[in-house]
């Protein structure tokens, strides 16, 4: 390889780059020809070519995955330190000072992506996912400190069950608008989680605000089908990584939709557990489908929680019900084992 130089391109930038030549139509052939090249290496007294790596993710090894599982778990950390384990220590010295604290933490994880951005793309990307998750704080503790919305106590900002719609909102918007800039930014599939949350909030409450039980169902499943459309469409153009987060987001939205659809009815027990059972069979089946171990795994844990419904509340005293659903799991791995060998080798 010393008279090669290897370039790395994804399927999703061989799309993008035939878009902007006016030839999207060229795209899949073209890519296929990569492929091919890939494959083949050259013969003796061949002149030296670029040699394209296709790949939709970058080369891993032990360290760089080490690496990756370190980078994305400490911005999972700061993440939740910025939202969920948010309290009201910050803003003991007044509204004034707690507004000039969190726009100091904004002002501190911006700067730190942009000095990343260039040499160090990925923690880039995940320094801005945690800058994302500050705008909220920011926007709060501004209101907060102008009095411009009806917002709780000051002091009260992890206590989000007395927060009214409007304030809610205010933050989603903010967060979702501070998403997409940051993505335009630094192209970091971890920014589609911030951006996916705050979406999936503000859709939610767009249902609250309806005052029906009937809004909040029609919300949560439009919210299910927009996400699924969009990580589809993700798919399509070769950015798998940043389709695994609204991926993540239809499946569990469709969870709660389920749940909201059969609460309004008064519906409990065996149809909650059968509902369970067949989103968790259609997950698993598009999992299959679509080659994600996200639908698998959420699909799975949906089918776990509507089969230990069975078996502790209806067949709990049954001799034969064990060996019975032991008899269809042992299908369903055969089952996988079949479809594994008559499967074609995907294209990476």
């Amino acid at each position: 390889m010393d008279d090669e130089t290897v370039v790395r391109v994804t399927r999703g930038e061989l799309e993008r780059a035939a878009e902007q030549a006016g030839v999207p139509q060229a795209a899949p052939a073209l890519w296929a020809a990569l492929v091919h090249q890939a494959d083949v290496r050259p013969a003796p007294g061949d002149l030296p070519a670029h040699r394209f790596r296709r790949t939709d993710e970058p080369p891993a090894g032990r360290r760089s995955r080490a690496a990756e599982v370190a980078v994305y778990t400490g911005g999972v950390i700061a993440l939740l330190a910025m939202t969920v384990f948010a309290g009201s220590g910050w803003a003991a010295y007044g509204a004034g000072a707690g507004l000039a604290i969190v726009t100091t933490y904004l002002l501190v994880f911006v700067l730190l992506a942009e000095l990343l951005r260039r040499r160090h793309p990925q923690p880039a990307g995940v320094v801005a996912a945690v800058a994302v998750a500050t705008v909220p704080l920011v926007v709060y503790a501004a209101h907060a400190a102008s009095g411009l919305l009806d917002l709780p106590p000051y002091a009260d900002y992890d206590a989000f069950d007395d927060w009214g719609t409007s304030a809610w909102m205010a933050m989603e918007v903010s967060a979702l608008v501070a998403a997409v800039a940051a993505w335009l930014r630094h192209r970091a599939s971890f920014l589609l989680a911030p951006g996916t949350v705050a979406l999936s909030w503000l859709v939610l409450d767009l249902g609250d605000a309806t005052d029906s039980d009937l809004g909040r169902q029609v919300a949560a499943w439009l919210l299910a089908a927009g996400l699924f459309a969009g990580a589809l469409l993700l798919d399509r153009r070769g950015m798998r990584r940043e389709g695994f987060w609204p991926h993540l987001g239809a499946v569990l939205v469709a969870g709660l939709a389920v749940l909201l659809s059969l609460e309004d009815v008064g519906t409990s027990g065996t149809p909650v557990a059968v509902a369970y059972l067949v989103l968790g069979a259609a997950a698993i089946a598009a999992g299959v489908w679509l080659d994600r171990r996200v639908h698998l795994a959420v699909g799975g844990l949906y089918l776990v929680g509507g089969l230990s419904y069975f078996a502790f509340d209806v067949f709990g005293d049954s001799l034969f019900f064990a060996p019975a659903l032991a008899l269809i799991g042992l299908a369903v791995v055969a089952g996988g084992v079949l479809l594994a060998r008559g499967r074609r080798r995907p294209l990476r």
